[in-house]
């Protein structure tokens, strides 16, 4: 590979970066009218809390999602009919069913753990609207925001979160072509 094909390869790579990082710019870490921000944390705090995050919250949500009292939780009649309506590709799983990748996982118990966790996580959130400080915090970043940014975080959030929630609870078959057709490098990464 000489090195002009070298640098078209690390071109797109950077043009993607930079493009990632204008969006966040605009989008996240852009102050509003009297200094208002969407989160409401400085720029260096935000980025600590997401590291923090992906570094400890994803394992801790791995830890807890294999405890075996999501079983129970699992077969709960108001949340197995809620579930049955919001994510439907669970309902045909057995408690014993292992993948082929990973036959010590037990499927059903983390689906329904991960289920679990992004309702009580949703719920949460609609939970802190009631305090004081967060509705005053909302309000300023509708009033001193701009709407279209505002709007335009919303609906990029709600597509992302909208799409994984298809592709990882109710509809399988994309799943299914990527790891059929040799594509789990893909996957990876979209995800």
């Amino acid at each position: 590979m000489d090195n002009s094909q070298k640098e078209k390869s690390g071109d797109t790579s950077n043009v993607f970066v930079n493009a990632t990082f204008s969006v966040f710019n605009a989008l996240i870490d852009s102050p509003g009218r009297r200094g208002v921000r969407i989160f409401g944390l400085p720029r260096e705090q935000l980025i600590m809390a997401a590291v923090a995050g992906l570094i400890l919250g994803i394992p801790a949500a791995i830890f807890v999602a294999m405890a075996s009292f999501w079983d129970y939780v699992g077969d709960f009649w108001l949340l197995k009919q809620f579930n049955s309506c919001v994510a439907p590709a669970i309902d045909g799983l057995t408690y014993q069913y292992r993948s082929e990748v990973l036959p010590r996982l037990p499927l059903k118990r983390f689906l329904i753990a991960s289920i679990s966790i992004v309702e009580l996580i949703f719920l949460s959130s609609l939970t802190a609207l009631f305090l004081h400080g967060v509705r005053r915090h909302a309000v300023l970043v509708w009033i001193c925001y701009d709407r279209r940014k505002v709007l335009q975080y919303f609906g990029i959030s709600c597509l992302i979160f909208c799409g994984l929630w298809y592709v990882l609870f109710f509809d399988w078959r994309l799943l299914a072509f990527l790891f059929s057709s040799g594509r789990s490098s893909t996957l990876v990464f979209i995800l």
